[in-house]
């Protein structure tokens, strides 16, 4: 296995209830949409995408879901985790008129990718979208970047009625966009894919990994037998377009199929 490295937990933000950020001194040296596998010594080791990065620290916007993120919550700041990474693909970086879709806590790693994009002067709109208001994340930090954002809940209690998607419908109907992003739950971006036309995009995926460096073979995707951590898990539309599995079903753990 890949070479680990021992960080002391630096800061920590509780965005929500169930979600928090911990940042961490360390130049990880990571390209928005990679990810890296944390373990907190205590059994296992999971995979989480990067929301910030700097040559002086990075940060993991964390979803407490299970046994080990919930663990994760009981840390505190000068408590001690063990990394590898920073692993996967990262986002093609656009210089035009791009549009991020993002649903839920996968859209922090939006945050690190928009100071990238703005750095190489693209034009932005962010959809932010959560079901509720109570699970909407970032919102005033994507507003702080100076970019173009439209924050959505799916009941309307903060920002625009709907789901992200048919916001992105809606906005691509009076819009042209040269590219487009999506970080959010699959279902999410499948149903993404049926309305964005001939527009060219890219996908951030989730699923679950073990090994992070393409050996276990627990994170292929069919029919392809593409290892989501190492040709992933930014996908581009060439490569989603193959998938026959995408929006369908998953694996657990033991490598089952399970369905959506």
């Amino acid at each position: 296995m890949d070479k680990r490295t021992t960080l002391k937990i630096d800061k920590i933000f509780q965005e929500t209830n169930d979600i928090k950020t911990f940042t961490f001194k360390y130049d990880l040296s990571a390209r928005p949409g990679q990810f890296i596998m944390l373990t907190d010594f205590d059994g296992g080791e999971k995979p989480f995408s990067i929301s910030n990065c700097t040559k002086e620290e990075f940060s993991i916007t964390v979803k407490r879901i299970g046994e080990f993120t919930t663990r994760l919550f009981q840390k505190c700041v000068g408590d001690y985790v063990s990394i590898r990474g920073a692993y996967g693909s990262s986002f093609f970086v656009s210089k035009n008129k791009v549009l991020l879709v993002g649903g839920g806590y996968a859209v922090p790693t939006f945050y690190f990718f928009t100071k990238v994009l703005l750095e190489a002067g693209a034009d932005i709109t962010l959809i932010n979208g959560a079901r509720t208001r109570v699970e909407h994340v970032f919102a005033d930090r994507f507003n702080e970047l100076g970019i173009k954002v439209i924050n959505t809940t799916d009941d309307g209690s903060f920002g625009e009625k709907g789901t992200s998607v048919a916001v992105a419908q809606q906005i691509m109907v009076k819009e042209e966009f040269d590219f487009l992003y999506a970080s959010g739950p699959e279902m999410m971006m499948k149903a993404l894919q049926e309305v964005v036309g001939e527009i060219d995009y890219e996908f951030l995926f989730e699923r679950y990994m073990k090994c992070a460096i393409g050996i276990c073979g627990n994170c292929t995707m069919d029919p392809t037998g593409l290892r989501l951590c190492v040709e992933g898990p930014v996908l581009p539309k060439s490569k989603v377009e193959q998938l026959i599995e995408f929006g369908k079903y998953h694996r657990d753990a033991s490598g089952k199929r399970m369905k959506f």
